[in-house]
């Protein structure tokens, strides 16, 4: 009964039954894991990363911005080097972060 299961899968005694796939089909389905992980989790992370960059790089004084703490407020001052803002929170309520701890920019529509 077993060697009819191991003659069903291909395998055969003596070299019966072809050679099972060679190398291609022990690589194959990593290859395809691979291509699945890569278009939908990677790719779309980097989208992402690359939208947050040219968000960040585009901040200007005058944006209302929320922050990764939650905080909205309105941006009164860049920094030079270009790393930090400053923001007015409420009344004389200045905070000043770095430009990665910006979140979204709140649409002026709003």
């Amino acid at each position: 009964m077993f060697t009819h299961i191991v003659y069903a899968l291909g395998g055969g005694i003596g070299g019966e039954g072809g050679e099972g796939g060679g190398i291609l089909g022990l690589i194959l389905p990593f290859v395809i894991v691979i291509a699945i992980f890569y278009f939908l989790i990677i790719l779309p992370q980097r989208k992402k990363e690359k939208k947050k960059q040219a968000m960040i790089s585009a901040l200007v004084k005058g944006d209302r911005v929320v922050t990764i703490g939650g905080l909205k407020g309105t941006i009164v001052g860049v920094d030079d080097r270009g790393d930090s803002v400053t923001i007015r929170v409420s009344g004389d309520v200045k905070l000043e972060l770095l430009r990665s701890a910006i979140a979204q920019v709140i649409p002026r529509d709003r």
